[in-house]
This record gives structure tokens, sequence and C-alpha cells, in this order.
């Protein structure tokens, strides 16, 4: 976190690509599980390992965003992306500002 905090940018966009490629793993798995019967698979629960906190983490995020600003999923999407690309730079965003508006 002190990382993040320091050089939002650059941890943000880290931890980005490591959700892509943990839910493109994640959509290998469910492949294999679905269209080929197979739950033997050898990374099929270091896919779940990773993947499932992260999932249930975006669905908690989504659910207070629908109940607490009456915010749709993809509104609330297109603010995370917008905050990502401001964060850290002259706008003066701060990292606890991204999925927050400022009151």
């Amino acid at each position: 976190m002190r990382r993040v905090v320091t050089d939002p940018r650059t941890e943000l966009t880290s931890a980005g690509t490591v959700l892509r490629i943990t839910m493109r793993r994640l959509c290998r798995a469910r492949n294999i599980v679905l269209h080929g019967g197979s739950t033997q698979g050898v990374a099929l629960e270091a896919t779940l390992r990773t993947a499932v906190p992260l999932v249930g983490a975006g669905l908690d995020r989504i659910t207070h965003a629908a109940l607490v600003e009456s915010l749709a999923p993809l509104d609330l999407a297109a603010r995370a992306e917008n905050g990502l690309d401001l964060v850290g730079d002259e706008t003066d965003l701060r990292v606890v500002d991204i999925l927050e508006p400022r009151r």
C-alpha cells in the first residue's frame, strides 16, 4: 500500500495487469471445465485461489456503488477507468478518490 500511495500510476497499472491475467486464466479454466468436462486440471485450484478474492471484491464494489450511489456497473467501470488515467497526475486525484467522488 505504501508503494500505491507513493507511485499510484505505476502500481495501479501493475495491479490492472495482474487482474487481467487472472481473469484470462479464470476464463480458460472455465472453458476447460465447461467444454472439456475436466475438473482435474493442474491449474484449476491455483486459478480459483487467486481469482475468487478478486471477483468477490469486484462484486462487493459494484454492489456498494449500486446501493449507496445508485450507480450502474458500467458507470462505475467508466469512473474507475477515468480515475486510473488521472491518478497521480496534475489533477490532484488521489488513490482513495478513484471510485468515490469528492463531496
